[in-house]
């Protein structure tokens, strides 16, 4: 559960593309956590919302390069990988002290944002996905 409260946050955002007009999908990477995995691919999800949940891959970059944004933590690696793909980051928690700067940077070159709160973060990404104007300016 890299990124904290995953579980809470797949669950925000899967509900608030749920209240979206037509189809999305989301996919859900758990690495390790098979006990969240589980959890996750039985929930039942709105209809209009195809949820993958995945494990751990080792084709991140080809999500990376379908996707329209990433919600992910603050690790640097991800956050250049998504830089690279012109992929707007939704960052949902960093470690203190080594992952800190990483969030600024986010935030000062404007293709991203950052909150803990799952609720915010759903908020955040369906306004992103609802507005194709400023997706695609983050994403430069």
């Amino acid at each position: 559960d890299g990124v904290g409260k995953l579980e809470a946050i797949v669950e925000s955002i899967g509900s608030a593309l749920g209240k979206r007009s037509g189809a999305s999908q989301m996919v859900v990477v758990c690495g390790k956590n098979a006990r969240l995995r589980q959890r996750l691919k039985e929930v039942q999800w709105p209809r209009n919302v195809n949820v993958v949940v995945e494990g751990f891959v080792t084709r991140m970059s080809v999500y990376m390069s379908a996707a329209d944004c990433i919600v992910t933590k603050a690790g640097p690696g991800t956050i250049a990988e998504a830089s690279i793909c012109g992929l707007p980051v939704m960052l949902s928690g960093h470690l203190p002290g080594q992952e800190s700067g990483n969030v600024k940077y986010v935030l000062q070159h404007g293709f991203g944002a950052y909150s803990r709160k799952p609720r915010t973060i759903a908020r955040t990404v369906n306004r992103w996905l609802s507005q194709p104007d400023l997706l695609a300016a983050m994403s430069v």
